[in-house]
């Protein structure tokens, strides 16, 4: 049966995605393609390209943040996302022929305010278009246009997998927590993008024949990089339990 693995946003709480495909590798459920957004693409885009998962969690910890978050000084946004490409540039070549298994990324078109989903030509504009957080990022320009952060409006690209595959297993990584403080206008604001975020990932889960959200990820910053492994383990180990079904479905 043909295995197609949906990897939503979430930031940091995107390491659970490796967990959880680890998760899958030791139950030996093959993943033959993947669909991504934001974190989700950055994941997939490693895996499909060849990395094992722990080389993966291992080149994530090598990152500082405080390198990553350069100003942009521009109106559009105020961080630079071209230190996330020279990242990725050190890990990926920049083409989808490169990858080893089909990849599909989710990114939102600016001026056309609609989803699109890339799967060949540039790959590492796309990763960054896909994962380009609008306000805080400079929107990224891809194929000669220009797009912001894919789980705006579909933070669990399900779309490109359906009719190509015989189940769909859906790993959300980006839980809402119910205890919110709201200190401050920054906080409120972050808050009603991730709830919108969330949202529209939702409304999608009904298109998985399985899906994975491993609780406990709601106490994690998305943008803080020190609690991977916490994150890692959350992941691999709640995605071992919802895995024993699936095994059932793979046999019969």
């Amino acid at each position: 049966m043909k295995v197609g693995l949906v990897l939503s946003g979430g930031g940091a709480r995107g390491i659970a995605h490796l967990g959880v495909i680890k998760a899958l590798e030791e139950a030996e459920i093959n993943i033959d393609i993947i669909s991504g957004s934001s974190a989700g693409a950055i994941i997939g885009a490693m895996y499909t390209y060849g990395y094992q998962v722990e080389r993966i969690l291992e080149i994530v910890r090598s990152i500082k943040t405080l390198k990553l978050l350069q100003p942009a000084l521009s109106w559009t946004g105020i961080l630079k996302m071209g230190v996330i490409r020279k990242f990725l540039e050190l890990h990926l070549k920049d083409d989808f022929k490169h990858l080893k298994k089909p990849l599909y990324i989710a990114a939102t078109n600016v001026n056309t305010g609609k989803t699109e989903y890339f799967n060949k030509g540039p790959l590492l504009s796309a990763i960054c278009a896909s994962s380009c957080i609008p306000v805080l990022f400079d929107p990224v320009l891809h194929n000669e246009k220009l797009y912001i952060d894919g789980g705006i409006l579909n933070n669990l690209p399900v779309e490109p997998l359906e009719g190509q595959c015989d189940i769909i297993i859906g790993s959300h990584c980006n839980p809402i927590d119910h205890d919110f403080d709201a200190k401050n206008a920054k906080l409120v604001m972050e808050r009603a993008l991730m709830l919108a975020i969330t949202c529209n990932a939702y409304s999608r889960r009904s298109a998985c024949d399985y899906f994975i959200e491993p609780k406990g990820l709601e106490t994690y910053k998305v943008m803080d990089l020190t609690n991977l492994d916490a994150i890692y383990k959350i992941g691999y180990e709640q995605a071992k339990e919802k895995i024993k079904k699936i095994k059932t479905k793979l046999k019969e």
